[in-house]
Parts: structure tokens; C-alpha cells; sequence
């Protein structure tokens, strides 16, 4: 195991499932053929598990951390702060559906859009997924996708929590989390334990029919707390042009 090796098994231990491109993006590695190498070995050794379907070509093979992954992680602790009790999640990775990957391989297109962002302006970026998110107290139930940060140059720091709808959602998963979100604010939880201002919110929908129904949804709710800040966007919208503000939505309360 070199230590680049050791960075894979890290990411897939964060994200849970990334693509062959997402992982050559994240170890900010030039050589294609390197990165093939690595996970070939990885992937014979069994620390990794590798999901491809030769009849989609053009789409990059899938990886999860395998069992002895799973193992070499749970004996180097040092490598990084590893919650032993994530480890223990490898065992049913593989039994996933498509439809979860798609959804894991979506945060790291949106934590990768960020970093390049984050490049271009100078600022810093503070991303945490579900993974790093577990076990942190007074934080919304079920935690978000991602919680990130972004401080600028000048010292100014906004924060947000992501959130994103799979395929086809149904209206009551919809109303109920941003129901979650709107009590979360009402009760303070934040507010009492965090001397940070209270996140953003950014929904990413699958469809416009989603997307016109979650708008409608915080409307309706932000006229009893018009202090939270909402922000929509289609998921084909943040997969082709990234995580920017020029995709986000305000949600805004439409006056008669």
C-alpha cells in the first residue's frame, strides 16, 4: 500500500462510492494510467470492490471500499479520525442500489465543483459529509448530505446544508423534510449550540415537477419563518455547470 493508496481508501470511506474520474480528480493526479494501476491492485487485493457494466462503456467503473478495506482502515486508525462503527457498513455495501451510488457519486460531483470553485476566488472550503457528519450532536435528524463552508478572503464565512431528492420523490418525503428543517430552525438547535449563523439550505430536485413543488412547499412555510434562507436547483443543472451560485434558486415568498 503506498500513500496514494491510502488516500483512495479514504475517499471511498467519505463518500461511500465514487467513479474512476472522481477519484483521479481527488488525488489531483495527472496520470491516467497510474490511477488504473492503483485500483487494479486495490481491486485484486479486495480492499476495494469495483461495479462496472460492460455494455455502458462509456461510463467509468464505480468503487466502494471492500472487506480487507474495511480491515486495513480499522488497524491504521491514524490515518485519519476512521469511526470504527462506519467500518462496519462495508459488509452490505455491494447490496446497494443503483439508484445510492448515483446518489453518493452526486455529492462528490458536488464537493469536486466546489473545490474548483474555491481556486478560482481564494476562499477556503470546509465540506463534511453524512460520513464525517455522523455522531455529531444537536445537528438535524436525518443529517444532511453535506454541511460545507465557505470562507472568503475578506473573512467572510457562509455555511449550508445539502440536501438531495432521488428520482421521483413523493410529495409527503418532500413536505416532510422540509418540515424537519423549519422545526430544526424553530427549536434553536443550532442557534443554542453553535455561535455560527444558522446555514442555507440547498435542495437539488430531479425534475421540475419536484423542483415546482418544493417551491411552492417553502413558500407556504416561509411565511411563518421568513428568517431561513432556501435554495433550489435541478440536479442536471449542478451535474453539467457545478455546485454555483448561478444554478441556485432563492426561494422567495410571492406576494399577491
Amino acid at each position: 500500500m503506498n500513500t496514494q493508496q491510502d488516500h483512495i481508501l479514504l475517499h471511498l470511506y467519505k463518500f461511500r462510492f465514487l467513479n474512476r474520474n472522481h477519484i483521479q480528480q481527488l488525488l489531483n493526479h495527472k496520470q491516467f494510467n497510474r490511477i488504473i494501476i492503483w485500483l487494479d491492485q486495490l481491486t485484486a487485493s479486495e480492499h476495494i470492490r469495483r461495479y462496472y457494466n460492460p455494455k455502458t462503456v462509456t461510463l467509468p467503473a464505480v468503487y466502494s471500499l471492500g472487506l480487507k478495506g474495511r480491515k486495513y482502515l480499522k488497524d491504521n486508525p491514524e490515518l485519519k479520525q476512521i469511526k470504527l462503527t462506519v467500518l462496519d457498513r462495508v459488509w452490505r455495501e455491494h447490496t446497494l442500489s443503483n439508484q445510492f451510488r448515483e446518489h453518493c457519486l452526486f455529492i462528490a460531483d458536488c464537493y469536486l465543483s466546489l473545490v474548483k470553485l474555491v481556486k478560482t476566488t481564494g476562499a477556503k472550503l470546509h465540506f463534511y459529509t453524512k460520513t464525517d457528519l455522523l455522531g455529531l450532536k444537536y445537528l438535524i435528524l436525518p443529517h444532511p448530505d453535506a454541511y460545507f463552508s465557505i470562507e472568503e478572503p475578506n473573512g467572510n464565512k457562509k455555511s449550508y446544508f445539502l440536501d438531495v431528492f432521488d428520482e421521483l420523490p413523493a410529495r409527503m418525503v418532500i413536505r416532510k423534510r422540509i418540515r424537519q428543517y423549519f422545526q430544526y430552525f424553530e427549536n434553536a438547535y443550532w442557534q443554542d449550540h453553535n455561535k455560527n449563523a444558522f446555514p442555507a439550505i440547498i435542495l437539488a430536485c430531479p425534475d421540475t415537477r419536484s423542483y415546482n413543488y418544493t417551491n411552492l412547499q417553502i413558500q407556504k412555510q416561509l411565511e411563518q419563518s421568513p428568517e431561513l434562507s432556501f435554495y433550489l436547483s435541478l440536479r442536471s443543472d449542478i451535474k453539467s455547470k457545478g455546485l454555483l451560485r448561478e444554478v441556485l434558486y432563492k426561494v422567495k415568498v410571492e406576494n399577491d
